[in-house]
């Protein structure tokens, strides 16, 4: 039986991956090219769930693994240029989990300035 949205709203977990610390080949500048930065990444996957139908099963649920699975796959292999870019491509796996509805990315460089982290946050709903 498939929810309306509006009953999924109220019926949403939120399975998180925080403070993510990885190295990743990003950034536009000549010196960034062909060198890795450490990123602090940030997913919040809200799925739909369906309380009376829960077996304390994993199949009931979204394992934060395959997040931490998703960051690591775009994360590694040929440079990215925007942190924009990252996130989006992030959004875009967790989206095609199938329980997972609506998805938060966050991505920050944790060495550009000593008083500051900057960032970029997306946030992306599953049509």
């Amino acid at each position: 039986m498939l929810f309306s949205r509006r009953k999924c709203r109220e019926e949403t977990n939120h399975i998180f991956v925080r403070d993510m610390v990885v190295e990743a080949p990003v950034g536009i500048f000549p010196e960034d090219k062909g060198r890795k930065q450490r990123l602090s990444i940030y997913v919040n996957a809200e799925i739909c769930v369906r309380p009376k139908d829960i077996h304390d099963s994993i199949d009931d649920t979204v394992s934060y693994d395959v997040i931490v699975q998703h960051i690591l796959r775009n994360i590694e292999g040929k440079h990215i240029n925007l942190l924009e870019t990252l996130t989006e491509k992030i959004a875009q796996d967790c989206l095609a989990e199938k329980r997972i509805k609506k998805v938060t990315v966050r991505a920050e460089k944790l060495d550009i300035y000593p008083f500051a982290v900057p960032g970029v946050e997306i946030i992306r709903v599953k049509a």
